[in-house]
């Protein structure tokens, strides 16, 4: 085989993966993903939260809430400059409530979208994986 056709066969499977990645999205998700980047809180909270899936009335997003991390985990990592040594300290208190507020706000945002009644949370186990913790 020559170069030129072994040339053509990585274009060929390339186009098509690109093709089949195409048509795997979802503009529903899409949407809602462009709707939580587009508000300016959420913006400026060190964690993204995002669609994963949408299944009849109800959107999945990944949150870095879970019972499986410690919230002192999450908030060591996302804000490096918060003293987590005192769990019960009202700077940690306002941490911990900013971090529900947020995640109440990105719930409405996917609520405010035609189709979606209930949202459901799926701890973010790539994020977590990209700052060195394994969750389980």
């Amino acid at each position: 085989m020559s170069n030129k056709q072994q040339f053509l066969i990585v274009i060929a499977l390339c186009c098509g993966l690109a093709l089949l990645w195409f048509l795997k999205q979802d503009p529903a998700i899409n949407n809602l993903n462009a709707a939580i980047k587009a508000d300016a809180t959420l913006q400026a909270y060190p964690y993204t939260f995002r669609a994963i899936k949408i299944d009849g009335d109800v959107a999945t997003l990944t949150s870095p809430r879970s019972p499986q991390v410690s919230v002192l985990q999450f908030l060591q990592i996302a804000k490096p400059n918060l003293d987590t040594s005192n769990p019960d300290s009202p700077t940690m208190i306002a941490a911990q409530k900013e971090l529900a507020q947020v995640q109440e706000q990105a719930a409405d945002i996917a609520k405010a979208q035609p189709g979606i009644n209930t949202v459901q949370w799926e701890i973010d186990r790539n994020w977590y994986a990209s700052h060195g913790i394994v969750v389980e």
